[in-house]
């Protein structure tokens, strides 16, 4: 039985009286319906900030994005540079290009996140009628 919103647990319990197999066993099934989980919200806005809201939250997504890139390239960083200077005396000024670009390389990695954010900002359908309304102008008489 399923109810919505809810989740349901059950606990099935079995009781003998001490024997291997023989003698009489009693069974006990315990159900709980709690936890409730709640409907998600809708975001507000009103109708012709929409599009600015969405734009807002796409870049200070990809911002993030580039943030937690440069936090993961200077944890590698000081990760691989930490093994560099307990392993070889002056190691970690001898491994600085090799640290280096492992870090660079987990930067790019996280970073390579940010441009699909910023083409989400774009990509609508109010901008792609603006696009094909420019395309048509453009291409004047000869593209009709």
């Amino acid at each position: 039985m399923s109810i919505p919103g809810k989740e349901v647990s059950a606990d099935m319990t079995v009781k003998t009286d001490g024997h291997n197999g023989s003698g009489t066993g009693t069974m006990t099934a315990d159900v709980m319906v709690e936890s409730t989980v709640p409907p998600k919200k809708k975001r507000k806005t009103s109708k012709g900030l929409k599009n600015l809201d969405k734009a807002h939250r796409n870049v200070s997504r990809a911002m993030d994005h580039m943030a937690a890139a440069v936090s993961d390239g200077m944890k590698t960083y000081r990760k691989n540079e930490k093994k560099s200077a307990e392993k070889k005396k002056d190691g970690a000024l001898r491994d600085m290009v090799k640290n280096t670009g492992k870090a660079v390389s987990d930067t790019m990695k996280t970073m390579s996140k940010v441009p699909r954010d910023l083409t989400r900002t774009i990509d609508s359908k109010r901008n792609r009628k603006q696009v094909r309304s420019v395309a048509r102008f453009l291409s004047g008489p000869v593209g009709r």
